[in-house]
Protein backbone atom coordinates (compact mmCIF):
# COMPACT_ATOMS: atom_id res chain seq x y z
CA UNK A 1 0.00 0.00 0.00
CA UNK A 2 1.36 3.49 -1.10
CA UNK A 3 0.28 6.47 0.91
CA UNK A 4 0.64 10.17 0.43
CA UNK A 5 1.30 12.90 3.11
CA UNK A 6 -0.02 16.70 2.71
CA UNK A 7 1.57 18.34 5.95
CA UNK A 8 -0.44 22.20 6.59
CA UNK A 9 0.75 24.49 9.59
CA UNK A 10 3.54 25.04 11.97
CA UNK A 11 7.02 22.72 12.61
CA UNK A 12 5.73 20.32 14.67
CA UNK A 13 2.85 19.03 12.02
CA UNK A 14 5.90 19.21 10.18
CA UNK A 15 7.57 16.61 12.94
CA UNK A 16 4.70 14.57 13.58
CA UNK A 17 4.41 13.86 9.65
CA UNK A 18 7.69 12.54 9.76
CA UNK A 19 7.18 10.20 12.24
CA UNK A 20 4.22 9.47 10.95
CA UNK A 21 5.42 8.21 8.16
CA UNK A 22 8.36 6.17 9.29
CA UNK A 23 6.22 4.27 11.29
CA UNK A 24 3.96 3.00 7.87
CA UNK A 25 7.39 2.49 6.84
CA UNK A 26 8.33 0.38 9.55
CA UNK A 27 5.20 -1.28 8.75
CA UNK A 28 5.37 -2.27 5.28
CA UNK A 29 3.43 0.64 3.71
CA UNK A 30 5.65 2.65 0.76
CA UNK A 31 5.90 6.36 0.62
CA UNK A 32 5.05 8.19 -2.34
CA UNK A 33 5.60 11.96 -3.10
CA UNK A 34 2.25 12.70 -5.57
CA UNK A 35 -1.12 11.72 -4.46
CA UNK A 36 -1.79 10.08 -7.57
CA UNK A 37 0.74 7.33 -6.93
CA UNK A 38 -1.23 7.20 -3.66
CA UNK A 39 -3.58 4.02 -1.69
CA UNK A 40 -4.08 6.31 0.99
CA UNK A 41 -3.91 10.05 1.24
CA UNK A 42 -2.96 11.67 4.99
CA UNK A 43 -4.07 15.29 5.14
CA UNK A 44 -2.28 16.73 8.98
CA UNK A 45 -4.06 20.03 9.34
CA UNK A 46 -3.84 23.13 11.22
CA UNK A 47 -6.17 25.08 13.12
CA UNK A 48 -4.96 27.65 15.13
CA UNK A 49 -6.12 30.79 12.81
CA UNK A 50 -9.20 30.87 10.55
CA UNK A 51 -6.79 31.08 7.45
CA UNK A 52 -5.20 27.86 9.08
CA UNK A 53 -8.50 26.39 9.02
CA UNK A 54 -9.81 27.43 5.47
CA UNK A 55 -6.72 26.15 3.48
CA UNK A 56 -6.79 22.70 5.44
CA UNK A 57 -10.21 22.30 4.64
CA UNK A 58 -9.70 23.79 1.04
CA UNK A 59 -6.82 20.95 0.64
CA UNK A 60 -9.10 18.29 2.29
CA UNK A 61 -12.11 18.79 -0.65
CA UNK A 62 -9.28 19.08 -3.37
CA UNK A 63 -7.58 15.82 -2.45
CA UNK A 64 -11.21 14.38 -2.19
CA UNK A 65 -12.18 14.77 -5.79
CA UNK A 66 -9.66 11.62 -6.82
CA UNK A 67 -12.58 9.76 -4.82
CA UNK A 68 -14.55 10.53 -8.17
CA UNK A 69 -11.75 8.83 -10.56
CA UNK A 70 -10.48 5.82 -8.52
CA UNK A 71 -10.51 4.15 -4.85
CA UNK A 72 -8.59 5.88 -2.49
CA UNK A 73 -8.61 6.65 1.42
CA UNK A 74 -8.80 9.77 2.53
CA UNK A 75 -7.45 10.74 6.51
CA UNK A 76 -7.63 13.74 8.09
CA UNK A 77 -5.52 14.13 11.06
CA UNK A 78 -3.87 16.90 13.13
CA UNK A 79 -4.88 19.99 14.57
CA UNK A 80 -8.37 20.40 13.14
CA UNK A 81 -8.87 16.75 13.73
CA UNK A 82 -8.27 16.46 17.30
CA UNK A 83 -10.24 19.67 17.67
CA UNK A 84 -13.24 18.97 15.53
CA UNK A 85 -13.10 15.57 15.61
CA UNK A 86 -16.97 14.65 15.05
CA UNK A 87 -18.08 17.65 12.99
CA UNK A 88 -15.55 16.91 10.18
CA UNK A 89 -16.56 13.26 10.34
CA UNK A 90 -20.34 14.51 10.35
CA UNK A 91 -19.90 17.07 7.35
CA UNK A 92 -16.98 15.62 5.32
CA UNK A 93 -18.43 12.14 4.38
CA UNK A 94 -15.61 11.76 1.87
CA UNK A 95 -13.15 11.62 4.87
CA UNK A 96 -12.38 7.97 5.26
CA UNK A 97 -10.59 8.37 9.13
CA UNK A 98 -10.70 11.67 11.10
CA UNK A 99 -8.04 11.39 14.00
CA UNK A 100 -6.60 13.68 16.15
CA UNK A 101 -2.93 14.61 17.38
CA UNK A 102 -2.18 11.73 19.43
CA UNK A 103 -2.81 8.73 17.20
CA UNK A 104 0.05 8.81 14.54
CA UNK A 105 1.38 5.52 16.31
CA UNK A 106 -1.81 3.88 15.29
CA UNK A 107 -2.53 5.23 11.91
CA UNK A 108 -1.00 2.00 9.83
CA UNK A 109 -4.43 -0.19 11.76
CA UNK A 110 -6.72 3.00 11.62
CA UNK A 111 -5.73 3.28 8.21
CA UNK A 112 -6.81 -0.66 7.51
CA UNK A 113 -9.64 -0.93 9.08
CA UNK A 114 -10.76 2.53 8.03
CA UNK A 115 -14.78 2.67 6.54
CA UNK A 116 -16.05 5.64 7.24
CA UNK A 117 -14.00 5.81 10.29
CA UNK A 118 -13.04 8.53 13.54
CA UNK A 119 -10.92 8.49 16.95
CA UNK A 120 -9.32 11.31 18.45
CA UNK A 121 -7.13 10.43 21.77
CA UNK A 122 -6.89 12.31 24.93
CA UNK A 123 -3.92 14.18 25.39
CA UNK A 124 -1.24 12.36 27.54
CA UNK A 125 0.50 13.52 31.12
CA UNK A 126 3.84 12.98 29.55
CA UNK A 127 5.57 13.28 26.67
CA UNK A 128 5.32 9.57 24.43
CA UNK A 129 8.29 9.01 22.64
CA UNK A 130 8.55 6.80 19.14
CA UNK A 131 12.15 5.34 20.08
CA UNK A 132 14.18 5.39 16.57
CA UNK A 133 11.82 8.16 14.65
CA UNK A 134 13.57 11.15 14.12
CA UNK A 135 12.68 14.34 12.06
CA UNK A 136 13.74 14.86 8.06
CA UNK A 137 16.98 16.29 7.71
CA UNK A 138 16.55 18.96 4.34
CA UNK A 139 19.41 20.79 3.37
CA UNK A 140 21.42 20.23 6.34
CA UNK A 141 18.72 21.28 8.62
CA UNK A 142 16.17 19.58 10.70
CA UNK A 143 13.91 20.38 13.43
CA UNK A 144 14.38 19.05 17.08
CA UNK A 145 11.21 18.75 18.87
CA UNK A 146 11.91 19.37 22.97
CA UNK A 147 8.78 19.62 24.58
CA UNK A 148 4.67 18.74 23.47
CA UNK A 149 1.56 21.37 24.61
CA UNK A 150 1.18 24.09 26.20
CA UNK A 151 0.21 25.63 29.77
CA UNK A 152 -0.04 29.43 28.82
CA UNK A 153 -3.30 29.76 28.60
CA UNK A 154 -4.04 32.56 25.92
CA UNK A 155 -6.94 34.13 25.80
CA UNK A 156 -6.90 33.90 21.82
CA UNK A 157 -4.92 30.42 21.27
CA UNK A 158 -6.48 26.68 21.41
CA UNK A 159 -3.30 24.99 21.27
CA UNK A 160 -3.68 23.51 25.01
CA UNK A 161 -7.60 22.51 24.15
CA UNK A 162 -6.01 20.56 20.79
CA UNK A 163 -2.36 19.53 22.15
CA UNK A 164 -2.71 19.00 26.04
CA UNK A 165 -0.49 20.80 28.83
CA UNK A 166 3.04 20.98 28.44
CA UNK A 167 4.92 18.04 28.37
CA UNK A 168 9.28 18.20 28.39
CA UNK A 169 11.20 15.52 26.77
CA UNK A 170 13.34 13.72 29.13
CA UNK A 171 16.84 15.66 28.40
CA UNK A 172 18.62 11.90 27.24
CA UNK A 173 16.04 11.57 24.64
CA UNK A 174 16.50 14.88 22.61
CA UNK A 175 20.44 14.08 23.01
CA UNK A 176 20.00 10.92 21.44
CA UNK A 177 18.11 12.06 18.42
CA UNK A 178 20.18 15.40 18.17
CA UNK A 179 23.18 12.68 17.50
CA UNK A 180 21.42 10.45 15.42
CA UNK A 181 20.09 13.94 13.02
CA UNK A 182 23.86 14.95 13.01
CA UNK A 183 25.05 10.98 12.00
CA UNK A 184 22.30 11.65 9.00
CA UNK A 185 23.59 15.04 7.76
CA UNK A 186 22.32 17.64 9.94
CA UNK A 187 24.69 20.89 10.12
CA UNK A 188 21.43 23.21 12.08
CA UNK A 189 19.20 22.03 14.77
CA UNK A 190 15.93 24.03 14.96
CA UNK A 191 14.77 23.18 18.39
CA UNK A 192 10.95 23.76 18.51
CA UNK A 193 7.65 23.90 21.21
CA UNK A 194 5.03 25.60 21.93
CA UNK A 195 7.43 27.54 24.63
CA UNK A 196 10.87 26.62 24.05
CA UNK A 197 11.99 28.90 26.99
CA UNK A 198 9.68 26.69 29.23
CA UNK A 199 11.63 23.48 28.50
CA UNK A 200 12.24 21.28 31.62
CA UNK A 201 10.22 22.91 34.38
CA UNK A 202 7.47 20.56 34.47
CA UNK A 203 10.23 17.79 34.40
CA UNK A 204 12.96 18.87 36.56
CA UNK A 205 11.75 21.37 38.58
CA UNK A 206 13.38 24.38 37.04
CA UNK A 207 14.00 26.15 33.49
CA UNK A 208 16.80 23.74 32.08
CA UNK A 209 16.82 25.01 28.61
CA UNK A 210 20.83 27.08 29.25
CA UNK A 211 21.23 23.12 30.51
CA UNK A 212 20.06 21.59 27.38
CA UNK A 213 22.28 23.84 25.22
CA UNK A 214 25.06 22.65 26.66
CA UNK A 215 25.12 19.12 26.06
CA UNK A 216 23.78 19.64 22.35
CA UNK A 217 26.96 22.12 21.78
CA UNK A 218 29.10 18.73 22.24
CA UNK A 219 26.87 17.27 19.47
CA UNK A 220 29.54 15.86 16.46
CA UNK A 221 28.73 16.89 13.07
CA UNK A 222 26.10 19.52 14.40
CA UNK A 223 27.14 23.71 13.57
CA UNK A 224 24.23 25.46 14.31
CA UNK A 225 21.17 25.46 17.02
CA UNK A 226 18.64 27.72 16.31
CA UNK A 227 15.69 28.74 19.33
CA UNK A 228 11.89 29.34 17.90
CA UNK A 229 9.10 30.38 20.53
CA UNK A 230 11.26 31.75 23.27
CA UNK A 231 9.01 33.42 25.57
CA UNK A 232 9.97 36.69 26.63
CA UNK A 233 8.88 36.13 30.56
CA UNK A 234 11.02 32.89 30.62
CA UNK A 235 14.28 34.44 29.43
CA UNK A 236 16.76 34.46 32.26
CA UNK A 237 19.82 35.94 32.61
CA UNK A 238 21.47 32.40 32.53
CA UNK A 239 19.99 31.67 28.94
CA UNK A 240 20.98 34.74 27.44
CA UNK A 241 24.63 33.91 29.20
CA UNK A 242 24.73 30.55 27.62
CA UNK A 243 23.54 31.76 24.22
CA UNK A 244 26.44 34.28 24.33
CA UNK A 245 28.43 31.53 25.22
CA UNK A 246 27.27 28.93 23.09
CA UNK A 247 29.80 28.43 20.20
CA UNK A 248 26.76 26.71 18.16
CA UNK A 249 23.16 28.52 19.46
CA UNK A 250 22.78 31.11 16.78
CA UNK A 251 22.81 35.10 17.84
CA UNK A 252 18.53 34.88 16.82
CA UNK A 253 15.30 34.49 18.99
CA UNK A 254 12.50 33.73 17.73
CA UNK A 255 9.85 35.91 19.91
CA UNK A 256 6.52 36.12 19.99
CA UNK A 257 5.89 39.54 21.03
CA UNK A 258 2.48 39.68 20.24
CA UNK A 259 1.77 43.56 21.32
CA UNK A 260 3.25 46.68 23.08
CA UNK A 261 -0.22 47.93 24.99
CA UNK A 262 -0.33 46.94 28.32
CA UNK A 263 -4.32 46.63 27.92
CA UNK A 264 -4.06 44.62 25.11
CA UNK A 265 -1.73 42.20 26.34
CA UNK A 266 -3.62 42.06 29.29
CA UNK A 267 -6.88 40.77 27.86
CA UNK A 268 -4.64 38.46 25.50
CA UNK A 269 -3.63 36.89 28.90
CA UNK A 270 0.12 37.42 27.97
CA UNK A 271 2.30 36.84 30.95
CA UNK A 272 4.70 39.53 31.85
CA UNK A 273 3.65 42.60 30.02
CA UNK A 274 5.32 45.49 28.39
CA UNK A 275 7.91 45.82 30.65
CA UNK A 276 9.25 42.18 30.75
CA UNK A 277 9.01 42.60 26.50
CA UNK A 278 11.57 45.51 26.73
CA UNK A 279 13.62 44.18 29.70
CA UNK A 280 13.99 40.95 27.97
CA UNK A 281 14.52 42.45 24.29
CA UNK A 282 17.26 45.00 26.25
CA UNK A 283 18.82 42.21 28.05
CA UNK A 284 19.49 40.33 25.15
CA UNK A 285 20.98 43.15 22.97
Amino acid sequence: MKVYFRTLGCPKNEVDSDIARQLLQKEGWEIVESPGQADAVVVNTCAFIQDAKEESIEAIFSLSRMKEERPVLLAVSGCLGQRYNRELFEEIPEADLVIGVNDYQDLGKLLDQAARLRRSSPCPRQFEECPGMYARVEGGSAYLKIAEGCNNRCTYCVIPQIRGGYRSRRMEAILDEAVALGQRGAKELVLIAQDVTGYGRDLYGSLMLPALLKRLEKVEGVEWIRLMYCYPDKIPDQLIEEIRRNSKVCPYVDMPVQHASQTVLKAMNRAGGREVILSAIQRLR
